[in-house]
């Protein structure tokens, strides 16, 4: 059993939502991109046609007309409810429309003087003075929970119900009971939250989504208890990984973090390559609506098809030596938030929560680097990745 620590929350569940003890996935993503590109296989129990290689990942991604998103709501409607990443077409288009009101940049910049940084001087502060941390546990793992908990209208005394909830829901493909019972405990959470939003709107996504309406009609509560279930690990897990990922792949390679440090430009720049070195979430389902070639194979109607998120992130042709972090390279699109119609939602409010923790981190923490005593820090993860660990020691400021 993990160790539980003062939030209630038992601390191996963060790495055991990887879903696979996976260090490095890359060399056979390289040898598939090589020698299959699109290949057929069995993944997580069902027979896909598995693409590697980037072009065709964004061929598949860029074209809704072509493959479809329904299949998402095979695996994923039993426990989260009907949700966007499902919809295709106008339905999709109106509803993503609704929703992405609450996430535009406008709002989500104000959040970032109001909540962002202050959430992460908050953590920050917890470790400041010690000298040493787990930037894990300890900050990456709580920030984005808060942040969007706050900004739904959780109350703070059930963030960490929001944290466990996130991982059970995660772990859906090799935990289902787990994973249904999680939603079952969030419809009932939720519930009469919304009736009272209905009655008393706030300055929060429960109430948007409460008052919200599509020709004239009221979202019912049903879409409304899926879409916040979606929110729960979307809004936590994508962003707690990519903060890891960051700060490790920094700390592993010091003259990078001393330019980020000298130049605090550069940040973007580290958020971006951190999103295509160790994409948080390694795989989006899709489905053929029509006999298609891709890859040289012949897709059927009706077959589904994954694109493989990091292996398409790592190829060579579009990126050299693309196992390495380097914050130096030139800009090019990546997959990390997938591509498209379907690209994710919250990817604005992902970025600058990492962009500004990192700021926070390296204004707090002075000569900051790993220590030569904490675990081992290392990426791990297959259906998502992140780092088991980022122990530093620094001189506090």
């Amino acid at each position: 059993m993990g160790r539980v620590n003062p939030s209630g929350v038992d601390e191996l569940d963060v790495v055991a939502a990887n879903i696979g003890d996976v260090r490095d996935p890359y060399p056979s993503y390289a040898q598939a991109r090589r020698e299959t590109p699109v290949a057929s296989i069995n993944h997580l129990g069902a027979d896909v046609f598995m693409v590697y290689r980037f072009a065709e990942a964004e061929e598949v991604l860029g074209d809704s007309e072509t493959f479809s998103s329904a299949v998402n709501g095979r695996w994923m409607r039993p426990f989260l409810g009907r949700t966007i990443l499902e919809m295709d077409g106008m339905e999709h288009h109106t509803h993503r429309k609704l929703i992405s009101h609450a996430f535009r940049r406008k709002v989500v910049q104000e959040w970032e003087d109001e909540l962002i940084r202050p959430t992460a001087d908050e953590l920050i502060d917890r470790f400041a003075g010690r000298g040493r941390a787990e930037l894990v546990r300890e900050f990456a793992w709580e920030f984005p929970v808060r942040i969007i908990a706050k900004m739904v209208g959780v109350p703070q005394m059930d963030y960490a119900m929001w944290q466990q909830k996130a991982i059970e829901l995660e772990r859906s493909a090799v935990d289902w009971q787990g994973a249904k019972a999680a939603s079952q405990e969030l419809e009932v959470y939720f519930g009469p939250v919304v009736e009272e939003r209905r009655r008393e709107p706030r300055e929060d996504v429960i109430s948007m989504l409460a008052e919200a309406e599509i020709d004239g009609d009221k979202l019912d509560d049903e879409l409304i208890q899926s879409f916040l279930r979606l929110l729960v690990p979307a809004g936590a897990g994508t962003t707690y990984r990519l903060i890891g990922s960051l700060a490790l792949g920094l700390l592993q390679n010091p003259e990078q973090l001393q330019a980020v440090l000298a130049d605090r430009s550069l940040v973007p720049a580290a958020v971006e390559e951190a999103l295509r070195w160790e994409a948080p979430v390694q795989f989006a389902a899709r489905e053929a609506l029509r006999h298609v070639e891709l890859g040289g194979l012949a897709v059927e109607a009706g077959t589904p098809v994954t694109v493989a998120l990091g292996a398409a992130n790592h190829d060579d042709a579009r990126w050299p030596d693309p196992d390495r972090f380097d914050i130096g390279r030139v800009a090019q699109n990546h997959l990390a938030f997938a591509d498209g119609e379907h690209c994710c939602l919250g990817a604005h409010l992902a970025r600058l929560e990492a962009a500004v923790a990192l700021n926070a981190l390296l204004d707090r923490l002075h000569d900051v680097r790993l220590d030569p005593g904490g675990p081992e820090p290392y990426v791990v993860g297959f259906a998502f990745r992140s780092p088991t660990a980022v122990p530093v020691i620094f001189q506090g400021a």
